[in-house]
């Protein structure tokens, strides 16, 4: 299946049970009929140290917020009073204020009910048009979603370079190491997770996996390292530690991952070595970045 119509599929589909922003959401992605957009829904947003926001509908490429609210959302003034609050620390962490479509009335007796069907089509309407002048706007500078080209061997060598804060993914460990021109060894129908890469000393394609069933490989503390050790096995574990202490080998490392939507991928986390003292004292692996960036 083509990415972009396997992406928007399962975006759909995790928003199923939410029938009002289902609705309002895929009438919004209709009328905008333009692919380029990429549509993410439930956007993690931290607002203050202790506590988060998730965005009903975010546009990455716009910094476009969208919030749809449901009549509850007018019960109680306490209730309108907290979503003024979460939409303005959004507006101070992301320098963009949520669009809001208003799907609520208050009634007579204070109860709350639906707006009639015209009235959030007229809000959908003006929200599309809202992101067609951003889009027009951003001009030149406006970069359409690419997803599926981006995550190419192909795409990688071209731009040369591996950086953390790009969001470098690949979907396969195979991929990942033909960046290199590197080549996976296999262990019967199992890919061993590093291999090295041709012409340059002590250095591998590293792609662990978080939930391995014999190996443990945490990504912590930011992302500043990765503790890798054997789950059953306190001698192998021992070994383990005791060989790679004793090198200098350093890991282009490709996490796996997985988004919201279940796309599994492997991401580039950045370059790593070997915390010598920290492995020895816990008795694992505890690799250190030393880099988020590396140059093909």
């Amino acid at each position: 299946m083509d990415y972009k119509l396997e992406y928007i599929t399962r975006l759909f589909a995790k928003i199923s049970k939410k029938k009002t922003e289902t609705y309002v959401i895929t009438r919004i992605w209709h009328q905008l009929n333009d692919d380029r957009v990429k549509f993410v829904v439930q956007q993690y947003i931290r607002r203050t140290q202790d506590k988060y926001a998730l965005a009903d509908l975010y546009l990455p490429q716009l910094n476009i917020f969208i919030e749809i609210n449901e009549p509850f959302h007018k019960q109680t003034e306490n209730k309108i009073e907290i979503d003024k609050v979460r939409n303005d620390e959004i507006l101070q962490v992301t320098h963009s204020k949520p669009i809001v479509i208003d799907c609520g009335d208050i009634i007579d007796n204070g109860a709350v009910k639906y707006k009639s069907i015209e009235d959030i089509h007229s809000q959908i309407s003006e929200v599309v048009q809202e992101i067609k002048q951003a889009i027009k706007e951003q001009g030149d500078k406006f970069k359409p979603w690419d997803d599926g080209n981006t995550l190419s061997v192909e795409y990688h060598r071209k731009k040369g370079y591996l950086k953390v804060e790009d969001n470098e993914y690949v979907r396969t460990i195979d991929e990942a190491f033909a960046i290199f021109g590197a080549k996976a060894k296999h262990r019967g129908f199992l890919r061993v997770a590093g291999a090295t890469i041709p012409n340059k000393e002590n250095e591998i394609v590293w792609c662990p996996n978080s939930v391995h069933r014999i190996w443990s490989n945490e990504l912590f503390d930011n992302g500043l390292f990765i503790r890798e050790y054997n789950k059953t096995n306190q001698q192998i574990r021992k070994e383990h530690v005791n060989l790679w202490t004793s090198t200098n080998q350093k890991r282009i490392t490709f996490f796996r991952d997985e988004d919201e939507l279940g796309f599994q991928f492997y991401r580039f986390v950045g370059v790593f070595e070997i915390n010598k003292e920290r492995s020895i004292h816990e008795n694992k692996c505890v690799w250190e970045l030393i880099s988020d960036y590396y140059q093909l």
